[in-house]
């Protein structure tokens, strides 16, 4: 299967990887919200609160996802211009 051309771009990905594990992720932020609010707290602030702390773990979650691939990426990367250097060096 192919991919659409805008999928392709990075920032997409990222939003939805973003978008995925802050859906995953609401319904347990919704419960820690009803067991560390007081009785007293409508039902409303405590699923606003959920909703609101799973958008923010998301993010600092897919931000460590996307720094760890980018790293191991540019290893790669970096890898991969030695060997070309080494190989142009053993050619001359």
């Amino acid at each position: 299967m192919k991919l659409p051309a805008f999928l392709k771009n990075k920032e997409v990905q990222g939003w939805l990887i973003w978008c995925c594990v802050t859906s995953l992720l609401i319904g347990p932020c919704i419960l820690v919200a009803y067991r560390i609010t007081y009785d007293t707290a409508s039902t409303l602030t405590r699923i606003v609160c959920g909703i609101f702390a799973a958008a923010i773990l998301s993010g600092i979650l897919t931000w460590l996802g996307s720094e760890i691939w980018f790293r191991m990426r540019l290893k790669k990367y970096e890898a991969n211009r030695k060997n070309a250097r080494k190989a142009k060096r053993k050619k001359k």
